[in-house]
């Protein structure tokens, strides 16, 4: 998997933060927070089994190139703890694990009109989120849909 070099510097930059030693190599216990300051926040459960799928010998330490491979690993194949509430959502309401499939936009309307009584205008927003107008709501769209200010508490409202 080929990555950006914007994503390769950025991970160098964190890395090289982390490696007090200048040796090349960060501490598995560095772990989680090297990939906080990459965009990649993960569970500490998560991290422990990343670092035993890693880390060689469990000599502790991790390399930069593994480090790069696990960057990868998360970040391209969806395995970030805040998308696995979204891919759960959308499992729920068709879509499948692997982030495939779709979502009808009808079914979505009717269980935020019906089931939860939400008063937002449902149909723009699907409008918005639905590029190519297939009237299917792809995982992505889907994602880009929930992370619409108008479907998240906003703590100002909260009395």
């Amino acid at each position: 998997m080929n990555l950006q070099e914007e994503d390769i510097e950025q991970c160098q930059r964190a890395f090289n933060d982390l490696d007090d030693r200048g040796e090349g190599e960060i501490m598995a216990d560095d772990l989680e927070l090297a990939l906080e300051m990459v965009g990649l926040k993960q569970k500490p459960h998560k991290v422990h089994k990343l670092i035993s799928e890693i880390d060689d010998g469990n000599r502790g330490r991790i390399k930069f190139k593994e480090f790069l491979t696990l960057f990868a690993k998360l970040k391209y194949a969806g395995l970030q703890d805040d998308d696995q509430d979204m891919i759960d959502a959308f499992v729920a309401m068709g879509g499948n694990e692997d982030t495939t499939g779709n979502v009808d936009a009808e079914k979505l309307i009717r269980i935020i009109k019906n089931e939860f009584e939400l008063t937002i205008d449902i149909e723009g927003l699907i409008k918005e989120v639905d590029t190519d107008g297939s009237g299917v709501i792809e995982f992505g769209e889907f994602k880009e849909l929930l992370k619409t200010n108008y479907l998240q508490d906003d703590e100002n409202d909260i009395p």
